[in-house]
């Protein structure tokens, strides 16, 4: 496993926006690259998550060829993202070939390498030869195996976290009126996060390492190399297979402009899961023959089901960020518009059925 640097050192997220080359980023920066002049040092701001800030450095214009990026964590986000463990998935991850290397570890955040290509967006993602990609570099991460780590699916224990710091009223007097009156109860959030568990974990589905936050901003691709990367792996954990490829979906509608009409239907699904059931079954090595359409079906199903555990996830998550998070984004109305789209789709995803001799 790579050395990091621990570095410390206290980054203002408030400060860094205004004068993106503080005297604590130069401090970082010499650690790293002890090679680089300060006065040769440019900035980029990447910041387009609505969870941490994010900036790039490189030197002499040399954007191309070297560039470190420095994650400042949101305030809050400690209470839903174990920072420890985040560090470890991108130490397992890089030393399997999945992910840039993480270089240090400062006080509020960490330093770790850029991946050059584009993010995604709702054209490029149903692109052919981009979403077979996609596939093929969810198998790799699903059969990477973390040492030392019982392959227990974290799912549904990471929703009671949240669950239990479900906040009871929100600070703000528009936004309390908001959460009374568009958000059913605790008590009702508390009956669907039941049954839904009761109900997937009922389909005992195989469980892999995950990425679990497989939005278009974190799929970068690079044309020169066709190759596909993903990025942020402050949720990766072992989770259910279908849960990862469901969220991967729901994620086509979107963050800054939500459109749920995008989330893909039956005949492109069953297409991206054929190609994603006969890589998982090369690359443990068996053929791909064996993949026949009852698989590709029952994939289909357990997919849909997990859909709504993704919408369920992220509607929570969002709320409680309404809360505590100081970023300028309407949390409230994305966990507003995630939870209507879990009961929208609710008895539609629970009432399919599996194909017979199960």
């Amino acid at each position: 496993m790579s050395q990091v640097a621990r570095i410390n050192v206290y980054i203002d997220a408030r400060k860094i926006v205004g004068n993106p080359l503080l005297p604590e980023v130069y401090q970082i920066l010499k650690i790293i690259r002890p090679e680089w002049r300060a006065e040769s040092i440019e900035p980029k701001n990447f910041t387009d998550g609505i969870t941490n800030l994010l900036m790039g450095y490189y030197e002499n214009g040399k954007f191309d060829e070297d560039v470190i990026l420095l994650r400042i964590y949101g305030e809050g986000t400690e209470l839903m993202i174990d920072r420890d463990l985040e560090k470890k998935n991108i130490f397992v991850l890089s030393d399997a070939g999945r992910c840039p290397p993480l270089y240090a570890e400062f006080n509020n955040g960490i330093a770790y390498g850029f991946v050059h290509g584009q993010t995604l967006d709702p054209d490029t993602v149903r692109d052919h030869r981009i979403k077979r990609l996609i596939a093929e570099e969810m198998c790799r991460m699903h059969y990477v195996k973390p040492e030392g780590r019982e392959p227990k699916p974290e799912l549904f224990s990471k929703l009671q976290k949240f669950l239990n710091i479900y906040p009871d009223r929100l600070d703000m007097p528009e936004k309390q009126k908001r959460f009374v009156e568009l958000l059913p109860s605790k008590d009702k959030i508390i009956e669907d996060f039941c049954e839904l568990k009761s109900h997937l974990e009922a389909l005992h589905c195989e469980i892999v390492f995950s990425h679990n936050d497989l939005l278009l901003k974190n799929i970068i691709y690079s044309k020169e190399k066709d190759k596909i990367t993903f990025i942020d792996h402050e949720y990766a954990m072992y989770n259910y297979q279908p849960y990862d490829i469901a969220n991967h979906f729901c994620e086509y509608a979107g963050v800054d402009e939500v459109d749920f009409s995008r989330y893909p239907g039956k005949e492109y699904q069953l297409d991206w899961i054929q190609h994603y059931l006969v890589c998982w079954e090369e690359i443990n090595g068996r053929p791909g023959s064996l993949v026949t359409d009852r698989d590709v079906e029952e994939m289909y199903i357990k997919v849909n089901k997990f859909a709504l555990a993704a919408h369920f996830f992220w509607a929570t998550w969002a709320i409680i960020q309404a809360k505590y998070s100081k970023i300028d984004f309407d949390f409230l109305g994305y966990g507003i518009m995630k939870y209507n789209e879990f009961l929208s789709r609710k008895n539609e995803f629970l009432s399919l059925k599996l194909p017979d001799n199960q």
